[in-house]
């Protein structure tokens, strides 16, 4: 039996008046429900704030894998890793990939191509960049820079940049001199400054402060009247901390007792959300872990981790939604004269 024509015309009218009065007001969740399956899709406002961002700041570098929990910004964390040990790439690499994390790696250009089984080879050191790793620059030689002649000193800061470009087709932008050499000395950080954008090369027992200043000890020493992240004061006196001198924890490494260690991570990674609990303003300040050598049994060498407990840190990273980002993802501003999260702003 074959329907009237009237009756099909009445039928899809009554279905596009429900389809009106339905679907058009869900429209609005529809999208923002798409932005939450798909954070990557940009927004009107991700592109205004990126061109902003390209106007203001002198150099913008893209994010390579930064783990982002929007919902744990409060708590930020920087994982470094020092002198190309063969165990960052043994130990930490599947540890980082089990829990979603990227890290920065601060290369020894020479000790690359070195063929020594203790270092890491270029080929793994460009699948750690091809997998969104931070590549960045610790020198050729790994030469202490404070005690250099000035064309010495060009060729460990200047030609480790270049090298990284050779090797890997790209340059750097963040600088770290070996063992916190170089940070007091006027020649060294006006020689980083002339290749890179930031550089860490101070140690402290506590989280980096964007604004530079923070700390007891620096409040009761000659770098009380520091303001910003400028690498020098009003008066010409190198500050404690700069754009050129970030400071970073080692405290996470270098002991046989790995509950003592666990503890004294976990409470700074509390401290920073302590510092970072006001979501209405900018980040006030990261927390930065420096590791060297990884290895499969614990131990007592000062600058090494075993990997269970390497493990058990990124787990409880993990576990409480902290977000890590990589040193790429530190910006300097160029009218506040303060450091930065990108996209956090």
């Amino acid at each position: 039996m074959s329907t009237p024509k009237g009756y099909f015309s009445i039928t899809v009218t009554i279905a596009i008046l429900l389809f009106a009065v339905i679907i058009f007001p869900l429209l609005p969740n529809l999208a923002h429900s798409q932005q939450q399956l798909f954070p990557f899709l940009p927004t009107a406002n991700t592109i205004k704030d990126q061109i902003n961002d390209d106007v203001q700041n002198e150099s913008i570098t893209s994010t390579r894998g930064s783990n982002s929990n929007p919902s744990s910004t409060d708590k930020v964390v920087i994982l470094d890793f020092y002198d190309n040990d063969i165990g960052q790439f043994t130990y930490a690499k599947p540890i980082l990939d089990k829990y979603g994390f990227k890290g920065t790696f601060f290369i020894v250009c020479n000790w690359a191509s070195s063929h020594n089984p203790e270092r890491m080879t270029w080929q793994e050191i460009n699948q750690l960049y091809r997998e969104g790793h931070d590549i960045e620059s610790h020198t050729m030689t790994h030469k202490l820079l404070d005690g250099l002649s000035a064309r010495a000193l060009d060729y460990e800061v200047g030609q480790s940049k270049q090298c990284l470009y050779d090797h890997l087709g790209i340059y750097p932008t963040v600088f770290s001199p070996p063992h916190d050499r170089g940070w007091d000395n006027a020649t060294v950080i006006n020689t980083i400054a002339k290749y890179y954008d930031l550089s860490i090369g101070g140690f402290v027992n506590d989280v980096m402060f964007l604004r530079c200043y923070g700390w007891k000890q620096q409040q009761q020493q000659e770098y009380s009247n520091q303001i910003d992240c400028r690498p020098y004061s009003d008066n010409g006196t190198l500050n404690y901390a700069s754009r050129y001198d970030i400071k970073e924890n080692a405290g996470a490494q270098g002991h046989s007792n790995d509950t003592l260690i666990f503890d004294r991570f976990s409470n700074l990674v509390n401290r920073e959300g302590m510092l970072n609990s006001d979501n209405a303003k900018p980040i006030n300040s990261v927390l930065i872990l420096g590791y060297h050598n990884l290895n499969d049994i614990q131990t007592t060498q000062r600058d090494a981790m075993d990997a269970a407990l390497f493990d058990k840190e990124m787990k409880y990273l993990h576990d409480n939604g902290i977000r890590v980002i990589t040193m790429s993802d530190l910006g300097y501003d160029q009218n506040s004269k303060y450091l930065y999260v990108r996209n956090n702003k």
